[in-house]
């Protein structure tokens, strides 16, 4: 198995992760019972993890402990970041210096960038995404943060698979960069 670095997230169908407000309570509103399966399997892979000081700022403010395990985590910020109990995690300022040392850690597992739009979009205009697995759900919003805001870079993707996921219609597609 090669290590990757995966953009995993769901979005709406109009491309948006999070609500006007900043809210993921529409995702929240489907539950987690059709696609605990697989977010199991997919995190059994996970080595690491590298996300936006937004996610985690989210994460503390909606979470009572830590829901990442052990994995080791890099919170790409300049600020400060509140505690989570049980959380194992390192503080960058660089993006890409974060996402290399993540990777390194997670050795032959996969690297993932949680949520963060802004995030994901500047590893995407580095070329540090190997893939990106969407999981998109039968709702739209309207407006909201996209899923990649600020992407400047054109990337051929290659269709590796598309599934439906549980009785609530979502539809999970995986790409690989066209390059790796």
């Amino acid at each position: 198995m090669t290590s990757r670095t995966i953009y995993y997230v769901a979005q709406s169908l109009d491309g948006f992760i999070a609500d006007r407000e900043g809210s993921l309570d529409w995702l929240l509103d489907f539950g987690f019972d059709d696609f605990q399966q697989q977010y199991d399997d997919f995190f059994a892979g996970v080595g690491a993890i590298v996300m936006g000081a937004g996610t985690y700022h989210w994460l503390a403010e909606h979470s009572e402990q830590w829901g990442y395990a052990a994995t080791p985590t890099w919170v790409v910020t300049h600020g400060d970041l509140p505690a989570i109990d049980g959380a194992d995690f390192r503080r960058s300022d660089d993006a890409e210096a974060a996402l290399l040392e993540a990777r390194a850690v997670a050795g032959e597992l996969d690297t993932w960038v949680v949520g963060g739009g802004i995030l994901a979009a500047a590893l995407l205009d580095a070329r540090l995404i190997d893939r990106l697995q969407v999981t998109t759900m039968p709702v739209t919003l309207g407006a909201g943060t996209p899923v990649l805001p600020h992407a400047a870079a054109s990337i051929p993707w290659h269709l590796e698979s598309v599934r439906p996921l549980g009785s609530a219609g979502a539809v999970e597609s995986i790409y690989r960069a066209r390059s790796s």
